[in-house]
């Protein structure tokens, strides 16, 4: 918040203001793979469509895009391992824009995490990871999450079959490496119609049984 608020203290211009990004209705029915466009819902969607309206008030600005911080400099993935240290042990979950914190979270300090849970993360930054922190991340069983209909939304601004493709290439190379990582893609495994929203469709309970087991 600090440069709003200097911004209306005066201390800067209001031109320096920092870009905010807040999902439209239409953009969410989309990105969150609600159906084809807002209001055409896919035949088996498990979102409870009716409450767009409800979903839409929860949306807040954004600021992530315009703050990208370098790695190793973002506090919540290091406080999330502490936490996890303090009380004696944690299974981390993460989803959508933070689905990669528990991952961050075990590379800088593995000693409380019992399990890492990934859901419907746009990356699994398969590709800049080293031997090494592969090597680090496997000795913590880890699970990845997406639902459904990952290929039949074509505006989307996140690419949801890269997102999977390289997940699965994140999940491969710690099972090469001696880990125990799962691919928990729910149509593969029989349940279809989930959205990005997986904890708020309607057979979540069903969806949270698994990620359990």
């Amino acid at each position: 918040m600090t440069p709003f608020n200097e911004v209306a203290a005066g201390l800067r211009a209001p031109s320096e203001l920092p870009n905010l990004l807040v999902l439209t209705k239409a953009a969410s029915w989309e990105v969150f793979r609600f159906g084809p466009s807002l209001g055409t819902a896919f035949p088996d969607e498990q979102f409870p469509v009716d409450a767009i309206d409800e979903l839409a008030k929860q949306s807040i600005p954004d600021q992530n895009a315009e703050f990208q911080h370098p790695p190793g400099t973002n506090l919540t993935p290091t406080r999330l391992a502490q936490l996890a240290d303090t009380i004696g042990g944690a299974v981390l979950m993460g989803h959508s824009e933070s689905g990669f914190y528990p991952e961050q979270a075990a590379l800088q300090n593995p000693a409380g995490l019992r399990g890492l849970i990934t859901i419907e993360p746009g990356s699994c930054t398969a590709a800049t990871l080293s031997a090494e922190q592969i090597a680090k991340l496997a000795k913590i069983p880890t699970l990845v999450v997406y639902g459904d209909h990952l290929d039949d939304v074509s505006a989307s601004a996140v690419d949801w079959p890269a997102a999977l493709a390289d997940c699965q290439k994140y999940v491969d190379a710690i099972n090469q490496a001696g880990g125990d990582a799962t691919m928990l893609h729910l149509p593969a495994a029989g349940v279809s119609g989930n959205s990005h929203m997986l904890f708020q469709d309607k057979n979540n309970l069903e969806v949270g049984d698994m990620v359990l087991s």
